[in-house]
């Protein structure tokens, strides 16, 4: 049913959607509703607006910086502005008291985020946050058949027995060093404690960026946070979105297809205007479920949900397990946690499910 005003969009859509944009939000699901009278076409175009608007700004901010400065500085592209953005809605959640009492919304926060990184990158202002994003300052070389950014720590999955982990130049070669407890707190931001832990484990003589010590100590110097020291990786985001088939009440389970990649032999063209291959998408599959599993509500804001059950189907599969399918893709039953959502479920708003992960885009021939 259409909404008549912004207060009538569901709880989740109010949380998520910046007050600004609600409204577009809510037109186009009226008229995508009313020509089509399918509800998640519906929501899939209202929820593609908005995302729109704000990827569109991103882009010409990076398109006019460039134009201005990127000869001399280096061109900076719109998904290093996402991240920054990515970093200041984590920022205005995780440290409100930073934020100036005039700023009514996290997307105001991150925005401003972004503007002062420009400013940051143009010489215009003393660096002070996200200066691993800026142009030039990231090294890349290849670990075990992939392209890794060196001297930057990434936080590694649960389960792990070290916290992070850098990938580092020994010589000619790559090395991986994992270091940090799993089980401790970071609490650099606490001049005591930084100072303790430095003297404690005499962070001064640390100076083997191949050692564990070493990068130890590095999370521990005064400066950037912890997130701003993360390596940011080069992937672009891939966000699937499946079409709710079954639902289990008593489990709070959903089933489908998170994504399909051929019908009937032909490939399919996705969201992004990508075809994904078999051997692509198994390996997505595959890595998704060791690290993330993580449902969102189309895309934004907190986890509601965990992927439980994931099984990549390709022809070559399905063969081997004696399965025949007109279709090759991703099947997955999704554990829905969140209360509201659930119930958008149940009373039929909510048709699809989404799941986000990361992607290497690679041009090919036509």
């Amino acid at each position: 049913m259409p909404f008549s005003t912004n207060a009538d969009l569901p709880k989740a859509v109010r949380q998520t959607v910046p007050e600004e944009n609600q409204g577009k939000f809510r037109q186009v699901f009226n008229s995508v509703m009313e020509d089509t009278g399918s509800e998640q076409r519906a929501f899939r175009a209202a929820w593609s607006s908005v995302e729109k608007v704000k990827t569109s700004t991103l882009a010409e901010k990076a398109k006019n910086w460039n134009a201005r400065h990127g000869a001399k500085k280096g061109n900076i592209s719109a998904k290093t502005l996402r991240a920054v953005y990515d970093r200041g809605i984590g920022a205005y959640k995780t440290n409100p008291g930073s934020v100036r009492p005039n700023v009514t919304s996290k997307e105001q926060w991150a925005m401003a985020r972004v503007n002062s990184f420009l400013k940051i990158a143009a010489g215009q202002k003393a660096v002070s946050h996200d200066k691993d994003l800026l142009p030039g300052r990231t090294e890349k070389a290849e670990y075990r058949g992939e392209k890794v950014s060196l001297d930057k720590p990434f936080r590694l999955p649960k389960g792990s027995t070290k916290k992070f982990g850098v990938y580092v130049k020994s010589g000619d070669k790559v090395k991986k060093v994992t270091f940090g407890s799993p089980t401790m707190e970071i609490r650099r931001d606490d001049p005591k404690a930084r100072a303790n832990f430095r003297a404690r484990h005499n962070c001064d003589s640390k100076t083997d960026k191949t050692t564990a010590g070493y990068w130890s100590c590095k999370m521990w110097e005064s400066g950037s946070s912890v997130s701003d020291m993360l390596a940011k990786d080069d992937s672009e985001q891939m966000n699937l979105e499946g079409q709710i088939l079954k639902t289990d009440d008593e489990q709070r389970l959903v089933y489908g297809w998170a994504s399909v990649i051929t019908e009937d032999g032909k490939p399919l063209v996705d969201r992004q205007g990508d075809v994904i291959e078999a051997d692509t998408m198994v390996k997505a599959v595959n890595k998704f479920m060791e690290h993330i599993r993580v449902g969102k509500m189309m895309h934004k804001g907190d986890q509601v949900g965990q992927v439980v059950h994931s099984m990549p189907l390709t022809n070559e599969i399905g063969e081997s397990l004696g399965i025949s399918s007109s279709r090759e893709g991703w099947i997955v039953a999704l554990k829905v946690f969140d209360d509201e959502v659930w119930s958008l479920v149940k009373s039929g708003q909510l048709t699809a499910f989404s799941i986000g992960g990361k992607a290497k885009r690679k041009e090919v021939d036509d």
